[in-house]
């Protein structure tokens, strides 16, 4: 419990010095990003308001000259004829194009003077009936102009006339006023995308220059009326209203790959980059985490190994002593109790010799000294004396042993010694391991191009999960009976190096409560 609370507080503290600053440093660049986001937001309103109030004033400038213009022919109005009136205006016209008609209006909005050019003769009878009505609609604005021209400020003012024929129809209201402080009122009706595209579209292609794209739409338009490179109404990043056309709209975008498409792109990879980032310190810190808890465990498993080898020495050794200090003292009178006691001394030093030389072979295996000698062996001899060697021992434990030697087994190649001891160490834990139903099968073989040995038991069993960790150092389940049976956790591992070591395999087949098969297989030339 104490190394679980410990490998926990471990984890936080990784977690906490190498993941959480990393969390936070995303955090900061991705908040980063969306600052930047804003401020790219930001210089596209301020560049698009400079541009805006540039080409607005050029616009007003433009406006405000004709209507003075008009305000002397308008003056000129009441001291030349008709004709001469007409024609006069008539020039006007003709140097600007996108004037559909000029209206001369007295100050009770009663009197409408039309005049057009010949060309817009047809738009101004369609006009002349829908004008006077927007006169009256407008009432508001123009007595708003007519006051401000009495203080001496000129005001043009944008009001929407029918438009039976041609949606960008627009009337600027104005007033002018002669000598004597008579008023009229003066309504330039103009054709709004023709002012743009011939007037101003030279000033958008100035202030657009190389690095923007500059564009006029109107309500509802998919296409621009006019832009300074192809460009969709809908790719505009900035959008504001221009002072006399209310109905139209100037646009702004950057050429080529937009800011706003540098910042996405900058932004999704470094968001990869800081993913990448995160998901390499996590396993990185996993990794860190992993390695320390095996370490401890390894630590663990030394301490258990060291515990129990303790054990293991102790037991033997402890009857030894009894037995022969019991010998010694002639305590004991019958021959074959004698005989019990010395079978038992012997049985015992041999098991010290198999747990010192087990410990031994670790050694030599760690170090990578372990070597083996290859002679020519019979498997079912060395399983002969093996058994002769545990038979007091099964019997005395209450074993019922059953032996399934196949007769005539070819003759292979191995360390005799190495075998013999891989096959007690399994036998040995046959043993140890059965605790209400004690019975072994001891069997060998030929299957396909390999000789076998095959110990079974009705032992405890193994769980399926544990199968292959049953052969790595020092390792020993630490559930059921297996806790209260003392070992080095050293055997199957030797087993598993002397069979690696003769190109062979460990065959587990086992499940708790069912008892455990160890399938020794060595190859051999038939």
């Amino acid at each position: 419990m104490k190394e679980t609370g410990a490998l926990k507080k471990l984890f936080l503290i990784l977690i906490l010095v190498v993941l959480l600053p990393a969390i936070f440093y995303s955090g900061y660049e991705i908040n980063s990003i969306s600052t930047s986001e804003e401020l790219i937001a930001s210089i596209y309103r301020q560049q698009l308001d400079v541009i805006l109030f540039s080409l607005n004033q050029y616009a007003l400038d433009v406006v405000t000259n004709w209507s003075s213009s008009l305000g002397i022919l308008s003056n000129e109005n009441k001291h030349v004829s008709q004709d001469s009136l007409k024609h006069m205006v008539g020039q006007f016209l003709e140097k600007h194009s996108s004037i559909q008609a000029i209206v001369f209006t007295d100050t009770s909005l009663g009197d409408n003077r039309f005049f057009s050019s010949s060309e817009n003769n047809i738009f101004l009878s369609r006009a002349e009936s829908s004008f006077a009505q927007a006169l009256q609609s407008n009432k508001e604005k123009i007595e708003r102009v007519l006051r401000y021209q009495k203080v001496e400020y000129r005001k043009l003012e944008p009001i929407q006339i029918g438009r039976e024929k041609r949606e960008e129809s627009l009337g600027l209201v104005f007033v002018t006023s002669d000598g004597a402080g008579e008023q009229t009122v003066v309504t330039i009706i103009l054709d709004e995308q023709t002012f743009i595209r011939e007037i101003l579209s030279a000033k958008l292609r100035e202030a657009a220059a190389e690095e923007f794209v500059l564009a006029v739409t109107t309500t509802g338009a998919q296409q621009p009326v006019f832009s300074t490179s192809s460009l969709q109404a809908n790719e505009m990043k900035q959008q504001k209203q221009l002072w006399l056309f209310p109905n139209y709209y100037l646009g702004i975008a950057l050429t080529g790959e937009s800011i706003e498409e540098i910042t996405q792109s900058r932004f999704r990879r470094n968001l990869v980059l800081i993913i990448l980032l995160d998901i390499v310190l996590a396993i990185g810190v996993w990794i860190v985490y992993r390695n320390i808890k095996r370490q401890m465990e390894f630590v663990r498993l030394k301490t258990d190994f060291v515990s129990n080898v303790s054990h293991e020495l102790r037991t033997p050794l402890s009857l030894i002593r009894m037995y022969a200090e019991t010998l010694e003292m002639d305590r004991i009178k019958q021959e074959e109790k004698k005989r019990e006691y010395y079978s038992t001394i012997l049985q015992e030093t041999e098991r010290l010799t198999r747990l010192i030389n087990n410990i031994l072979d670790f050694s030599k295996m760690e170090a990578g000294k372990k070597q083996y000698n290859s002679n020519e062996i019979d498997l079912n001899s060395i399983i002969s004396e093996i058994l002769d060697t545990y038979y007091y021992h099964l019997e005395s434990e209450g074993f019922e042993t059953k032996v399934e030697l196949q007769q005539s087994l070819p003759i292979m190649q191995g360390d005799k010694e190495a075998i013999a001891e891989a096959i007690m160490n399994v036998l040995d834990n046959a043993i140890k391991y059965s605790s209400s139903t004690k019975e072994i099968r001891v069997a060998t073989g030929v299957s396909g191009k390999t000789m076998f040995v095959e110990i079974e038991d009705k032992g405890i069993g193994i769980a399926a999960e544990h199968h292959k960790k049953i052969f790595e150092n020092f390792f020993r389940v630490s559930s059921g009976l297996v806790h209260n049976v003392k070992g080095s956790g050293l055997g199957l591992a030797l087993v598993k190096h002397i069979m690696d070591g003769h190109n062979g395999r460990v065959i587990v087949k086992s499940a708790p409560g069912k008892g455990s098969t160890f399938r020794l297989e060595f190859p051999y030339e038939s």
